[in-house]
């Protein structure tokens, strides 16, 4: 196009003279110059050399160089006379083909436009940057000309001087344009949202919205003109240095080539300090192009210019985020210069404390620089690796992880395709293709590397070279392995996180190997010690690279932990040394060959003659043949014609690979092995990312089939039950995972179906996990994870297969799930299991127990589906619960009882009690269950009695005659009479199952009886209110419909009737609900098992004699279910529990160890026939581990039915905990004694976890010895109860943690075998105390309790200790007494005390309260000076204290702000700390004076041991200790002025009550404060007096005592009020209640 026509579209117009209007200023007559002097001036153009600045150039230079004068006052012009002065420039510029830019006139207004950028006119900034960039382009034209003539004329010479003055000119222009349009923001015109509620204000609203979008348009234009202008100017400074003709240009000035590369280099820099700029990638690119065009300019010096870079790309790492990304693509541009090799070195020098101290942004750049470095150029950071390691020993965690980041990348980065111009030495072209490096080639980082037969990559000159890939040799992949494994080690968290994911990302790679096989098992060695790293996140990184390593492992497709694999390797390395052997001797043979040949030798007889013994040769197992035909494969790949010698040279090799593989996949395998206990354990972590990636390793090895993880797999299946949505996701992930995922319905229901084969028949199966795994099919059928429609059909059909019942189980899950599919094929499991069903079983066994199992099944589905079944579903489900009732009845009346029968009997019972409440029931044998069960009972019992006859084959179903027949009114009361038995006489033989089946029946139709009560009272009271709903909504309809009472008031009487007849109404109601509630409570207590007519009430002496009787209570069986049937009845009735209770717990805890023992049983004549009956049949009564064990189950649920009743009792439940109490043969420590103690907590830590008792010290105190007992499954429910105790918001173990740790030593010897001693359970306790609030009360708490038990081991009498220990206001205070009153026992309570209050978090106001204990109190004293352990334990507070400061100055001076502090235990919550500098002055002073009390104390006790104490003072406050020596008075930490003497109310009194109630009760001290407040007079600071109303007991430990108002006089020293000190203590409370 014709310049004309390009200045038209560019908006600039032809030049134009244009007379100005009116007002208007003239031009000056030398800006409208005719073009035709122009020729005439450039002849003589002036030098021109690049500033520093464009300000130097207003100064006028002394060698008549170029220079801004007279510059035209352009910010005082309109747009109009702007516009004029460019139209004129635009003439010039056309005329002289861009000369003209440095003419002096020309030269001066750009000068002035560019200087007064800011004032100067919006529309008149792009046409100065597009006559700059025009100019540009017309400058580069004739220079094309130019070099096209080739000319050596003196002529041609000054023009090529002119152009290159212009071309700096331009540069100079357009650099500072860029800098202008670069830093500039676009103007976004932001509209306000208008809004109307119609008419006028609607249409204003819409006009405003239509406004903003307008606005909104706006500045997007503007935004993307203003991109137009940035990449303009950064275009054509590039092309001005490099393009074309332009190399030509600057090759005849070397000078003025430097002025313009560092120019234009400097221009690309400017981009750094837009943060906007930077997104746009077109800016980006162009920048980064006008930084690496002037370096890969050939034939110009480019030191200076290269030491400048480096510095700015070190300088923009700092100016933000964007600026690692931005130097990596800058040396990715540059990487054929030296470039990328002086900024790897000039990077270290940078790299310490001083410039990494404050300065964590730099930290995070550098890091982000080096990773991004390497995967841009990996072959330049491979050269200059030398250089990089040693930063792996700076104090600075971000750049540690950087070099282990980088480490990963260039071991990944084997084979990939590098930058143009790069070459790769070892191993670097694609296949088939040879790749020399070309003449001229130098390596990079060759100066100064040292190894050069390590360095990989070489930078070629010439662009044609074949492409390069990047490639690693052995020896330093070895090495970079080695170094990266070694940081696995670091010290700080976030290096060892990285370590793994690198190594994840490492073992992942399946396009090359990373990772080389032999360090697989050292890798996973390392990850499986990782796993017990003290940081959450290296623990998940650790289980994350072993689930990695097990899933890409390099060693076949199968890999089993035990059975024939393993035993396959073993037998596979013996095969391998034998074939060794065999290579050896056939050498041998051989050499002996060939010297026999030469030497004419003897023949294969020995020396004495005889012909060499053949070996026997032994017949192969099969594994054995495998293992050699797998041998003999492998080397016939390695065969070939040829040498024999070669050959077997070849077999050797093949042999020795074989045996390095499989020893490395057997060392694999048994760190898999190992790896089990510790995945279990993170199973049960508190830590919820522990839990699922755990899951995630457990199934990546079920799902490779490792032994190994069958175990911790079914610990993944009870963690459906986990409260945390987070592990219950992942338990269903991980069963979805392994049984589901990928499966038809079909492939699934058989998955399913196996598991439940291999869980039952392997033993490893209990119910809990039968149950789990319905849990987790029902999750995953209601998160349509599995097809339930497809899957209900499948198990139903297998239901005439021998996976009957393992299908039953299942469609019970699904039943809970999809209640409508299930009954849509209840048809069908009629036909099955139904009567004469082809899947209701052969033997009694298999019949009741399908029985069982279909009855939980429409149990389930009757739930699920709440009633809504119609009336063919309805009829199947009752057939098949008929069904069962005949088969229960039927399978006693053969007097074939198996052990199946009693859970068949409950699971009928039940399901015919859940029937009866349903609407669909209508028939009087379907509501009322009790009288069928009754009936059954009943004749049960005459059955084996014999007393009506013969034995009765079936029981009737119904309470009504049958068909043809007449009902007989007194058929219920005949059967009560003939139940009036004692016990069967010892001459009767009776079978002991058919009385077991009746005592069991009897209990369980009791409890039964008693839900249904309930259910029944609880429905009449829903069908109560209901009707009460509808009659009030009936008479509000009324209400409406009468005539309003215009009359005054009459609306207020309405109101009035309506509320008296609500309240009429509601009072009645009360009423009613009460005699109800009574009249059920009488019936449930005396109607069921005191009843006259009650049948339950007269099988009470069968049961009494199943635990009594010697001839009958020695069949287990029955003992058993006498227990049981005991404890039921207990249930049911409070009367029978308190009469029945000594007897339930002297069968628990027996007196004596010996058999003749005497227990108490029951009642006045109970106890003395079971007195006279004791005998040897006692003895196994008590021996019974089974039935205690159920007894222990139903003392809890006794419980939690009659609280007040059993509460005497809990002590001897708590003595279950102990090691004693059994009469076991297998000692206190055997396996009997530690289930019956496993029992025991399984059973307090479900009611304590459920709210259905309280938590006591005493019990606590015994679970705490527990959680580190050897038997695992008694130290993990232990474990459990504390930490669920911990995250209830009552703070139990807060509350009772002195307490507990008081009476440790009392419970050391009751509490087995365990691991450790009382102060690792200290410590163990101690990290549920997190809040700085809870910390503060602990130390008071503890110091009190720890200097009462000092007074008895310092020899003062404890009477007064143990006084003041029982005024604590606590529970069970003087308990405590007893403790610090037993001498023998309160060394041992020191220590724990002691290190109670050592193993704490300290902050700042944790420091200054054990300071006031301590230092201002004196409240330790004698601990301290008669007891090492409590110094050691302070001393180390102190420690601890000064370490944490130290490391936060090391942190903040080297390391910068860490996310996660690495070594120190976690702040506690709420916290104030000490901020970045560790503990504040205040709390440093105050560790001094701890130490220097400490110190003193030891020292005075050390020189006179003998010196007697003080007496303790009245008020039971600890005695202080002498000091023989007078210590240094030690510094108190700084508080504020206390108040004088109290006066009224808020007395010394009533203060001094308050400080000991508040010892006890850390954040409480608004309650306290309220009951102790009055007045209180202090005196001010300076001489004056403060008065004031507010809470007069003070926290003493808070060392700020509270004054009042300031009164006549009141100095700055006065304290502050009332309101403020109560919002202040407000807040704190809340604080301890977050």
């Amino acid at each position: 196009r014709s310049p004309p026509a390009r200045f038209r579209q560019a908006g600039l117009g032809p030049p134009a003279h244009v007379h100005p209007e009116p007002g208007e200023r003239p031009l000056s007559p030398k800006f409208v110059r005719c073009s035709a002097h122009c020729h005439r001036r450039f002849a003589a153009m002036r030098e021109f050399v690049l500033p520093f600045k464009p300000e130097e150039l207003l100064a006028q230079p002394s060698d008549g160089r170029l220079w801004a004068q007279d510059l035209p006052p352009v910010d005082e012009w309109t747009q109009q006379q702007a516009n004029k002065a460019l139209d004129s420039l635009i003439g010039r510029l056309l005329k002289s083909g861009g000369l003209d830019v440095a003419g002096e006139e020309s030269f001066s207004l750009l000068f002035a436009l560019l200087q007064a950028w800011p004032r100067v006119d919006e529309p008149i900034r792009p046409r100065v940057v597009d006559l700059l960039v025009d100019a540009a382009r017309r400058v580069q034209g004739e220079v094309a000309k130019l070099k096209a003539k080739n000319s050596s004329k003196q002529k041609d010479k000054d023009a090529g001087r002119d152009l290159r003055t212009a071309s700096k000119v331009s540069v100079f222009f357009l650099r500072w344009a860029a800098e202008r349009v670069v830093k500039q923001q676009s103007e976004a015109p932001m509209g306000g949202r208008g809004r109307g509620r119609g008419g006028k204000g609607s249409r204003r609203g819409a006009a405003a919205n239509e406004a903003q979008e307008a606005s909104i348009e706006e500045a997007k234009e503007a935004q993307k003109a203003l991109e137009r202008l940035r990449c303009a100017t950064l275009l054509e400074l590039a092309a001005l240095v490099g393009k074309g003709p332009m190399a030509w240009l600057w090759q005849s000035d070397p000078a003025a080539w430097q002025q313009v590369a560092q120019s234009v280099s400097d221009a690309g820099f400017i981009i750094l300090d837009n943060t906007e700029a930077m997104k746009h990638r077109e800016t980006r690119s162009l920048s980064l192009r006008c930084i690496s065009e002037p370096l890969l300019q050939e034939g110009h010096q480019h030191s200076n210019l290269l030491v400048a870079t480096v510095s700015k790309l070190m300088h923009g790492l700092r100016s933000g985020e964007g600026g690692a990304p931005f130097a990596a693509d800058a040396l990715l541009l540059a990487h054929t210069t030296p470039l990328p090799r002086l900024f790897l070195v000039e990077l270290p020098q940078h790299c310490n404390g001083a410039e990494l101290s404050s300065q964590g942004a730099f930290q995070r750049s550098l890091a982000s620089f080096l990773v991004a470095a390497t995967e841009r150029l990996p072959h330049v950071v491979l050269a200059n690796i030398s250089v990089l390691l040693p930063l792996l020993d700076v104090d600075c965690y971000p750049l540690r992880s950087a070099i282990v980041e980088s480490i990963g990348a260039l071991l990944s980065a084997q084979g990939r395709k590098l930058p143009s111009g790069a070459h790769c030495d070892s191993g670097a072209g694609a296949p088939g293709q040879e790749q020399n490096p070309e003449e001229g080639a130098q390596p990079v980082g060759e100066e100064g590397n040292g190894n050069n037969e390590e360095m990989q990559a070489i930078v070629v000159k010439d662009k044609s070279a074949p492409v390069a890939y990047f490639s690693i040799s052995t020896s330093t992949k070895k090495d970079l392995l080695e170094t990266l494994v070694t940081r696995s080690l670091d010290k700080s968290v976030w290096v060892r996180y990285r370590v793994l994911q690198t190594l994840v990302g490492l073992a992942a790679n399946t396009k090359v190997v990373a990772l080389p096989r032999e360090q697989w098992a050292r890798v996973l060695e390392i990850a499986t010690r990782r796993m017990q790293d003290t940081a959450s996140t290296t623990r998940k990184a650790s289980m994350q690279l072993v689930r990695t390593l097990i899933e890409f492992h390099p060693y076949g497709p199968a890999l089993q932990g035990s059975g024939d694999e393993r035993e396959k390797a073993k037998q596979l390395l013996q095969e391998v040394a034998i074939r060794f052997q065999k290579l050896n001797a056939e050498e041998a043979g051989e050499a002996e060959e060939e010297l026999k040949a030469m030497g004419g030798g003897a023949g294969d007889e020995n020396e004495d003659g005889e012909a060499p013994k053949r070996k026997r040769l032994k017949a192969k197992t099969v594994t054995g043949q495998t293992v050699a035909n797998e041998i003999d494969r492998c080397l016939a790949e390695e065969d070939a014609e040829g040498d024999p010698r070669e050959e077997r040279q070849r077999q050797r090799e093949a042999l020795i690979r074989m045996r390095d593989c499989y020893t490395q996949r057997l060392q694999f395998v048994e760190l898999i092995d190992s790896a089990e206990t510790r995945l279990r354990a993170l199973l049960a972590s508190r830590t919820n990312t522990d839990v699922t990636e755990a899951m995630s390793v457990v199934v990546q090895l079920r799902l490779k089939g490792v032994p190994a993880a069958t175990k911790a797999f079914d610990q993944v299946l009870g963690l459906v039950w986990s409260r945390h949505v987070s592990i219950k996701d992942a338990a269903v992930d991980a069963f979805y995972r392994m049984h589901l995922e990928g499966r038809e319905a079909a492939d699934a229901v058989r998955s399913l179906l196996e598991m439940y084969q291999q869980g039952s028949t392997g033993g490893s199966w209990t119910y809990t996990h039968m149950a789990s795994v319905q849990e987790l099919i029902q999750q995953s059928a209601e998160k349509d994870l599995i097809d339930v429609k497809a899957s209900i059909t499948e198990f139903v059909s297998a239901l005439r297969g021998p996976a009957c019942p393992m299908a039953l189980r299942a469609l019970t899950a699904l039943g809970g799930a999809s209640a409508s599919h299930l009954a849509a094929e209840l048809p069908r499991i009629a036909e099955a299991l139904g009567p004469d069903g082809v899947a209701v079983g052969k033997t009694a066994s298999e019949q009741l127990e399908r029985a069982r199992l279909v009855c939980q099944l429409l149990a389930r589905l009757h739930t699920a589906s709440n009633g809504k079944l119609d009336g063919n579903a309805w009829s199947h489900i009752w057939s098949l619960s008929q069904h069962a009732i005949c088969l229960v009845v039927e399978s006693f009346s053969r007097a074939d009882v198996p052990p199946q029968w009693f859970s068949a009997a409950q699971a009928a019972m039940d399901l015919s009690f859940d029937l009866s409440l349903d609407p669909s029931a209508t028939d009087v044998v379907h509501q009322c269950p009790d009288k069928l069960w009754e009936q059954i009972l009943g004749r049960m019992l005459c059955s084996f009695l014999n007393k009506n006859g013969s034995v009765v084959d079936a029981a009737p179903i119904c309470d009504g005659p049958a068909s043809g027949e007449e009902s007989n009114p007194r058929e219920g009361e005949a059967v009560v009479e003939a139940a009036e038995v004692q016990a069967p006489k010892s001459e009767e033989t009776v079978s002991s199952s058919l009385i077991g089946c009746v005592v069991f029946l009897a209990g369980h139709l009791a409890l039964r009886m008693l839900i249904y009560l309930e259910t029944l009272q609880s429905a009449i009271k829903k069908k109560r209110l209901a009707d009460e709903d509808a009659r009030m909504a009936e008479q509000r309809e009324n209400n409406k419909k009468k005539p309003k009472n215009k009359k005054k008031g009459g609306k207020a009487e309405e109101e009035e009737d309506e509320g008296k007849a609500g309240a009429e109404s509601s009072m009645g109601m009360a009423g009613q609900e009460e005699r109800e509630a009574d009249a059920f409570n009488d019936l449930a207590e005396n109607g069921i098992v005191y009843g006259t007519k009650s049948l339950l009430d007269r099988i009470k002496p069968l049961i009494f004699a199943c635990l009594l009787d010697p001839t009958i209570r020695n069949d287990p069986v029955l003992r058993r279910l006498g227990a049981i049937s005991l404890c039921k009845y207990m249930t049911v009735s409070k009367r029978f529990c308190e009469e029945n209770l000594q007897l339930l717990f002297s069968i628990l805890f027996p007196k004596g160890k010996d058999a003749s023992a005497p227990l108490s049983f029951g009642q006045g004549s109970d106890a003395a026939e079971g007195m006279a009956r004791g005998g040897s049949g006692m003895a196994v009564l008590l021996e019974d581990l089974t039935l205690r064990q159920s007894l222990l189950v139903a003392v809890g649920d006794l419980l939690f039915r009659h609280p007040n009743v059993v509460e005497p009792w809990t002590g001897r439940l708590y003595a279950t905990l102990g090691s004693t109490g059994s009469t076991s043969a297998e000692g206190s420590d055997g396996r009997g004694v530690a289930e019956l103690r496993l029992t025991a907590l399984l059973v307090l830590t479900h009611l304590v976890l459920n709210d259905m008792m309280k938590p006591r010290a005493v019990l606590l105190a015994r679970a705490l010895w527990l959680t580190a007992c050897t038997h695992e499954s008694t130290a993990r429910v232990a474990r459990i109860m504390f930490q669920e105790l911990s995250k209830r918001s009552t703070n139990v173990v807060y509350n009772l943690l002195p307490q507990i740790i008081a009476s440790m030593p009392d419970h050391q010897d009751h509490s087995g075998t365990v691991t450790g001693g009382a102060e690792e359970r200290v410590q163990y306790v101690m990290q549920f105390v997190d809040k700085e609030k809870h910390i503060e009360g602990l130390i008071e708490k503890l110091t009190v309790r720890l200097e009462q038990a000092a007074n008895i081991t310092g020899g003062t009498s404890g009477a007064k200790s143990t006084q003041a220990a029982r005024t604590q206001g606590e529970d069970d205070a003087a308990e405590v007494g007893d403790d610090t009153a037993m001498p023998a026992r309160a060394k041992e309570a020191v220590s724990c005390l002691s290190h109670a209050l050592g193993a704490m978090n300290y902050t700042d106001r944790c420091i200054l309260r054990l300071h006031d204990a301590v230092v201002v109190r004196k409240a330790l004293h004698t601990a301290i000076s008669y007891n090492e352990v409590t110094r050691e334990c302070l001393l180390s507070i102190v420690e601890k204290g000064r370490k944490a400061k130290q490391m936060a100055k090391d942190k903040a001076g080297a390391d910068g702000p860490a996310p996660e502090a690495e070594g120190a235990a976690p702040a506690a919550d709420g916290g104030s700390g000490g901020g970045k500098g560790g503990v504040s002055a205040a709390a440093a002073a105050a560790l001094d004076a701890i130490e220097t009390t400490v110190v003193g104390l030891a020292k005075g006790r050390e020189e006179d041991p003998d010196q007697p104490r003080e007496e303790p003072a009245d008020d039971g406050a600890a005695a202080e200790a002498p000091e023989a020596a007078p210590a240094p008075e030690p510094t108190p930490a700084p508080v504020r002025g206390a108040g004088g003497r109290g006066a009224g109310k808020g007395g010394r009194g009533a203060k001094r009550k308050a400080e000991e109630a508040e010892a006890d009760n850390p954040g409480f001290e608004e309650e306290s404060a309220k009951k102790g407040g009055g007045r209180g007079r202090g005196a001010g600071g300076r001489g004056g007096r403060g008065r004031g109303r507010g809470p007069a007991a003070a926290p003493q430990e808070d060392a700020e005592p509270r004054g009042g108002k300031g009164g006549r006089g009141g100095g700055r020293g006065a304290g502050a009020g009332g309101k403020k000190r109560k919002a202040a203590r407000g807040t704190a409370d809340d604080e301890d209640y977050e």
